[in-house]
């Protein structure tokens, strides 16, 4: 006789979505206060040392569109989540895996972010010394 395979192994959605805010809080607050405290006054680095080239301009053109339009594309995401556990189908199975996935991709993105603030920080800050 065949028995059906229990779901105890899927965790429940609050569960799941708890851990994901949890793990999403630290980098967002983190990305949301260099755009509004470091970004601008990078941006006048840039601009006062003569910075500016294309992959600045595409830096700074991407940057700017998720300050824009961040919470919007929030709201679509939470959308697409109810959506999503409201049709369930076999989205509890994979809820744990896609959720983990997307904040391992936003954490990363923020890391990348940084990291490249501070890179150009750096280059910059050699065309601010004073010339021998």
């Amino acid at each position: 006789m065949n028995a059906l395979p229990s779901n105890s192994n899927i965790e429940s959605w609050w569960r799941t979505y708890f851990k994901a805010a949890a793990f999403l809080l630290p980098p967002v607050t983190i990305w949301a206060l260099s755009c509004v405290f470091v970004f601008p006054k990078l941006k006048t680095l840039w601009r006062d040392t003569g910075f500016m080239d294309s992959t600045m301009l595409g830096f700074i053109g991407v940057s700017d569109f998720f300050m824009r339009h961040g919470v919007l594309i929030c709201l679509g995401v939470v959308a697409l989540l109810c959506l999503l556990e409201w049709r369930k189908g076999v989205w509890p199975r994979y809820r744990r895996a896609s959720v983990g996935t997307l904040v391992f991709l936003l954490n990363g993105a923020v890391l990348v972010l940084i990291f490249a603030m501070l890179c150009s920080a750096l280059v910059v800050a050699a065309g601010l010394l004073p010339r021998r």
